[in-house]
């Protein structure tokens, strides 16, 4: 590999982790979003006075259970998008020091 393919991978990736970041921010407005209706629903419908019995009812909904789980898989995306974006980066470090070291070798021994 050369030192472009290397910029390259490191600009991909980077570009997943920006990809997951928008994830993440979508999931959890949609998230909030939800949260506030279940808990209108709850104190129109229901019949919750607080905002702890609204937000306790809203939490008992599968609807806020997938949101949440939504958010999980979008958080999980963004560590390994980060994760990929850190694996890049070593080994362009890993093949700097290679290259480094190799120039070192030949102006010892020659060649």
């Amino acid at each position: 590999m050369n030192q472009e393919d290397f910029a390259q991978s490191i600009r991909d990736a980077g570009a997943e982790v920006s990809d997951a970041e928008k994830g993440l921010a979508i999931a959890e407005a949609g998230e909030k979003k939800l949260m506030a209706q279940l808990m209108l629903t709850a104190q129109v419908r229901e019949g919750c006075k607080t905002a702890a019995a609204q937000s306790s009812w809203a939490d008992r909904q599968d609807e806020m259970e997938a949101a949440r789980i939504e958010r999980g898989v979008a958080k999980g995306k963004l560590a390994a998008s980060k994760a990929n974006l850190l694996a890049a980066e070593v080994a362009f470090k890993t093949w700097q020091t290679e290259m480094a070291t190799n120039r070192a070798e030949r102006r010892v021994y020659g060649a």
